[in-house]
């Protein structure tokens, strides 16, 4: 991505970059039929380039489960779009029936916190879920 300052009079001549990882996610499948546990790891940034495609392909993953992990850990960056992303997945598995939870990384953490005063997103910290696997 290309950043170019507006202020300046050399605003043509100066370019910055702004480094970031792409967006990488993983499913994996236990068990079978109404026991089916899916958690969907993500690594990399959630921005406003790539929340919408993130909450799709979350859903799409979480087809047919009765529990969802969403394993944020490895997610260095999370937009506020990320936030949006979280609260469509939520409306999505609640209308599915669909019992779930984020394991978020801090950078998770902060935007939740912010984002999400009432507790609607299910956040548990990686204590409370220790002995789940990385998709």
């Amino acid at each position: 991505m290309t950043v170019t300052s507006i202020r300046s009079r050399s605003a043509d001549s100066r370019r910055f970059s702004i480094a970031s990882r792409p967006l990488a996610v993983a499913r994996r499948v236990d068990g079978r039929g109404a026991g089916k546990r899916v958690t969907v790891s993500a690594s990399g940034e959630v921005d406003s380039a790539n929340a919408k495609h993130f909450a799709h392909t979350v859903r799409e993953a979480a087809m047919g489960a009765a529990t969802v992990i969403l394993d944020l850990t490895a997610v260095e960056f999370m937009a506020f779009d990320g936030a949006s992303a979280l609260y469509a997945i939520s409306a999505h598995l609640a209308r599915e029936d669909v019992a779930w939870c984020v394991v978020p990384s801090p950078a998770v953490s902060r935007v939740v916190k912010l984002c999400d005063p009432e507790g609607l997103i299910p956040v548990e910290e990686v204590p409370a879920v220790f002995g789940v696997k990385r998709a």
